[in-house]
């Protein structure tokens, strides 16, 4: 079976997601087609990036930020509409934990300690 939009929102209506609005953490290709982006192509490839900070001088000082709006049907790649709330969404922490390190390794000098 293919990740496709098609197919996931066929599932979702199989397994009546509506109904039960269970969280959801999946591979980052299969969160992207969830929440309506182009799947190959893009110029604006990560849905993260939308996530990300706006204010970085008070990014550990103010708790509470507004609610933004984004995945707008029409911009930045969102072709369809999101099949899945990203409150919902639950980022897969492997993924993350794998990126983090890669760039930690690539970070450190290689004529230290370290190695």
């Amino acid at each position: 079976m293919k990740e496709t939009y098609e197919t996931l929102k066929h599932m979702f209506s199989n397994i009546e997601y509506s109904k039960h609005s269970w969280h959801i953490r999946a591979d980052l290709k299969v969160i992207a087609v969830l929440v309506g982006l182009q799947a190959s192509y893009t110029k604006f490839f990560c849905f993260l990036c939308q996530w990300d900070n706006r204010d970085r001088k008070k990014h550990y000082i103010k708790k509470v930020w507004p609610k933004r709006q984004f995945l707008i049907q029409g911009v930045k790649n969102v072709e369809k509409e999101p099949l899945v709330a990203s409150e919902k969404i639950l980022l897969p922490s492997l993924h993350i934990k794998l990126g983090v390190m890669k760039n930690f390794v690539k970070a450190m000098d290689c004529g230290g300690s370290g190695f």
